[in-house]
């Protein structure tokens, strides 16, 4: 039994909290605002001929981050079932909150591809010059990006593929919130109507627990390896192939690899942040913070790791289709500020802070340094996308952060919004998990610092 009271006692006022618990108006009006200010910025941007391709660029950011991310949460959920983890389980019912803004983000994918996609220069009316040849330099080369990257085929494959992740994706989550619904319903009060369709009537708590427990442990490694191979195409297509004839094989794995540390990020901010609102005070603490900070330091060393990794090959070899890439966002002058910029806030920075033992139990630097790791990825896949639609000697940096800042502020706001709004009116624990409890030969190892396995961090 901890500090706060016993395991049964705590998941009861979980239940209870999901009841009467209201969405706060500054979460709520923050959340609008974004998605105002990305409606703007995509209005704004697209009236602008000057500034078209450059907002169509915004827009893949937008949608590599926000579907990421929303993707992210429901691989995090996955991770935490696959391998019987507990400690991020207080964690796991926010995180898959933001996979409920799938089907929105997908729409907006889908939107995207049937109307943006002449931002790409192999498009044959794209509109930022002349089609690029993707005819091979050598007869005897296999002809295969002239059928990969035809719109046709590239639309449809992006459609049928993510589509179906995404259909994956909410039966996992449905059987996820099933048990905890049906627990939820039987302590009383107003349900929302929309229960309903994911309970389907049932009332058998323990037989929907047991049912839910089997599909997420045979669906979570399948949506580990679809979360790899389906971001991988992500990552060439909407990505590499700004630059069709820019050839990195680790490129996949960098970026569906960035975009969970980008998800840890997001969910150790969002968490914290909302977390007296969300009642996980007793469960979020100082050492659920300390193990998502030391997963956030492990993926920002795994990020500069495959970083280099990729480097590396392509300096020695120096292959003149794998250098360019590299040139242009190292060496112009116009580029080489924000890669520097990229660095620092991406590895430099977040390595040194996150060596702290310490800090990784403060409430608020611990958020303050998530914020930091965002706003880096932010520049960093600005930096890939943006130099493969803009070719002008300088950068518009008002319009990075007017335009391209406000397209992912969006993006983050529909999720934001559909999570609050979810886990208003929903346990925001997965409150008839069997590994939600602690473990009693679990030992959380922490210094003569005052804080226990069961206390808060620093407020």
């Amino acid at each position: 039994m901890s500090a706060h009271g016993s395991h049964e006692a705590r998941v009861h006022e979980a239940i209870a909290a999901a009841t009467t618990r209201q969405v706060p108006g500054t979460v709520q009006a923050a959340a609008i605002g974004g998605i105002v200010w990305g409606l703007g910025a995509l209005g704004y941007g697209l009236s602008q001929e000057t500034y078209r391709s450059w907002t169509l660029g915004g827009v893949i950011v937008a949608i590599v981050m926000g579907f990421g991310v929303a993707q992210g949460g429901v691989l995090f959920s996955s991770i935490q079932t696959a391998i019987q983890g507990r400690w991020g389980r207080p964690l796991k019912r926010v995180a898959e909150s933001f996979g409920l803004a799938l089907p929105v983000l997908y729409v907006l994918y889908v939107a995207f591809l049937l109307l943006g996609i002449k931002v790409f220069p192999w498009h044959p009316h794209t509109i930022t010059g002349e089609p690029v040849a993707l005819a091979p330099h050598a007869p005897t080369v296999f002809h295969a990006k002239e059928w990969w990257l035809d719109p046709t085929v590239f639309t449809i494959r992006h459609i049928v593929v993510l589509g179906a992740f995404v259909l994956l994706d909410l039966v996992y989550l449905r059987a996820s919130l099933k048990p905890d619904l049906i627990a939820a319903a039987q302590a009383g009060g107003t349900v929302p109507g929309w229960w309903r369709w994911i309970t389907g009537g049932e009332t058998d708590v323990a037989k929907a627990a047991a049912a839910s427990a089997h599909t997420q442990k045979r669906l979570a490694p399948v949506i580990a390896f679809c979360y790899a191979l389906v971001m991988s195409m992500v990552a060439f297509d909407l990505i590499m192939s700004l630059d069709p004839w820019w050839v990195s094989n680790m490129f996949g794995g960098w970026i569906f690899m960035s975009t969970l540390w980008m998800t840890l990020n997001f969910l150790g901010a969002f968490t914290l942040i909302g977390r007296d609102w969300l009642g996980l005070g007793s469960w979020v603490t100082t050492s659920t913070t300390h193990d998502l900070g030391r997963f956030i330091l492990a993926l920002c060393m795994f990020w500069a790791y495959t970083l280099y990794a990729q480097i590396l090959p392509i300096y020695y070899t120096d292959v003149p289709e794998e250098t360019g890439f590299l040139m242009v966002r190292l060496m112009l002058p116009q580029w080489n500020p924000l890669s520097k910029i990229v660095a620092i806030l991406c590895f430099v920075a977040p390595f040194t802070i996150l060596l702290s033992r310490g800090l990784k139990k403060m409430r608020w630097p611990f958020v303050a340094v998530n914020l930091l790791i965002l706003f880096g990825l932010f520049l960093e896949r600005s930096l890939l996308v943006l130099p493969s639609v803009w070719f002008g000697d300088t950068v518009p940096w008002a319009m990075l952060f007017a335009i391209n800042l406000g397209l992912v502020a969006g993006t983050f706001g529909i999720v934001v919004l559909i999570a609050v709004r979810a886990l208003s009116r929903m346990p925001a624990l997965p409150v008839t998990d069997a590994f939600l409890e602690t473990h009693p030969w679990d030992q959380h190892v922490h210094g003569l610092d005052g804080h226990g396995a069961h206390g808060h961090g620093a407020h």
